[in-house]
């Protein structure tokens, strides 16, 4: 009589388990994504364009943040201020697109100009200002340190809570406002020219 070979059912066990854990795996990765990430796209989009001020650098840093945060879908699913934890993210790709525009700005020659229609000598003399205050700004806001910078942004961008900006930021809240105080007095100083060109400005109207 042929003996049997016996059912091996740890084995059909950990099988059984592993599907299960697989399952559970793609129910909570499409409830991360559908329940923290989706709400928050439209804000990530806006959040980071404030900073970057450019469509085609928004888009990418977007997308630098999206792969950072599902790398750490479950830590921020699990984060007391998941919404302020992705805004993070999303200043943090801003922040570090910002650094590398500004290397790459000064290995490029940026002497070709777009072959477009030149507008008026008026037009074209406030976009230029504009431009130029606006990468003066980015720039400031760049040569702070990191978690100034991103307290900063935090509060006076996203006008988030100093309780979100310190579980965010992993600190306690009186950090977050010595940050936010020290990052303030910084760029006011850094840009004090400009206050003082607005002022020349309405003084002369």
């Amino acid at each position: 009589m042929e003996s049997t070979t016996p059912l091996n059912t740890e084995l059909m066990e950990s099988e059984e388990t592993l599907k299960s854990r697989r399952g559970s795996l793609v129910i909570d990765d499409r409830t991360i994504y559908d329940e923290l990430i989706a709400p928050m796209e439209t804000r990530m989009m806006r959040s980071i364009w404030r900073i970057v001020h450019n469509t085609d650098l928004a888009e990418d840093c977007l997308q630098d943040a999206l792969a950072v945060l599902w790398k750490k879908r479950f830590q921020v699913r699990k984060h007391p201020h998941p919404q302020a934890l992705i805004l993070k993210i999303c200043l943090n790709a801003a922040y570090d697109s910002l650094r590398k525009r500004e290397r790459m700005r000064h290995q490029t020659d940026l002497s070709q100009l777009v072959n477009t229609p030149a507008p008026s000598k008026h037009n074209a003399d406030r976009d230029l200002e504009e431009r130029e205050i606006e990468e003066q700004v980015q720039q400031a806001i760049y040569r702070l340190p990191r978690k100034r910078a991103l307290a900063v942004m935090m509060r006076l961008v996203q006008e988030e809570s100093f309780e979100a900006i310190a579980q965010a930021l992993d600190c306690r809240e009186v950090t977050v406002r010595i940050h936010i105080s020290r990052g303030r007095a910084q760029l006011r100083k850094w840009l004090s020219h400009l206050c003082r060109s607005s002022r020349q400005e309405v003084s002369n109207e």
